[in-house]
């Protein structure tokens, strides 16, 4: 970790409103939209906006006193290995958060520090049964039994993840037949929106859900509609379904 003082920062700042400003005003838009104006600074003006920011973070748990190590992450990650590619899966003292098909361990952790607000780490080790159940859902198809972490979800849609943990292997419902599961027969279309942002993908079986004309709508991970009819294949349950569509 590298030590800014407040001098060094304010030259810094005032630094680079000259090269981008050349000393006038510069406006910061978004989307298109001013939503700032940014001028050359005092010191006293710029000392006061460093000594505020520096202790909004601390206080927010996002800095460290000198010397001392970072706050470690509170998630970890593992990787298992799978017929359709390798799937990380992120958890923490709950359960499984997160489930992924990133292309790489990295792209993996920028992804869920996203997902999450904090990166979860590589666990060299992670708990052996936890280990088992989740490779025993993905490989084999199985209903994963394991407590599950759905903190981040909103209500109603974890709601609807509750629901589908209950739809066995080898069969399906529709998003319609959630719906009135769950007493809302009107929200078949929200229905549809919690499976597309299911965060547990194959822990959660959003898989097992159709549409009610027997075709297979979306899917979350990468292989899309293609894997979610390998996965329903794989279960027996495709035939289930008009044409096997």
């Amino acid at each position: 970790m590298k030590m800014v003082n407040t001098v060094e920062l304010k030259n810094r700042t005032n630094a680079l409103l000259r090269q981008v400003g050349r000393g006038e005003a510069v406006i910061v838009t978004r989307r298109g939209k001013p939503v700032a104006a940014l001028t050359r600074l005092t010191d006293a003006d710029l000392e006061e906006f460093v000594l505020r920011y520096t202790s909004r973070v601390a206080a927010d748990g996002g800095a460290t006193a000198p010397g001392q190590p970072e706050a470690p992450s509170k998630y970890r990650y593992m990787s298992v290995p799978a017929p359709f590619g390798t799937i990380f899966v992120a958890y923490g003292p709950n359960g499984p958060l997160m489930v992924s098909q990133a292309n790489s361990p990295a792209a993996f952790e920028r992804e869920a520090e996203r997902v999450l607000g904090s990166g979860p780490v590589a666990d060299p080790e992670p708990p052996a049964d936890l280990r088992a159940e989740v490779m025993h859902a993905i490989r084999d198809h199985a209903p994963y039994r394991g407590p599950v972490d759905l903190s981040l979800v909103p209500p109603f849609e974890r709601a609807v993840l509750q629901a589908l943990r209950r739809i066995p292997p080898g069969q399906v419902r529709t998003y319609g037949e959630i719906a009135r599961t769950l007493g809302k027969p009107s929200a078949a279309r929200a229905v549809g929106t919690a499976c597309a942002r299911n965060p547990l993908p194959l822990l959660i079986p959003c898989h097992r859900v159709v549409r009610s004309d027997g075709k297979l709508g979306g899917y979350s991970l990468r292989g899309g509609v293609a894997l979610k009819r390998q996965l329903l294949e794989a279960e027996g349950a495709l035939a289930l379904l008009p044409l096997g569509r």
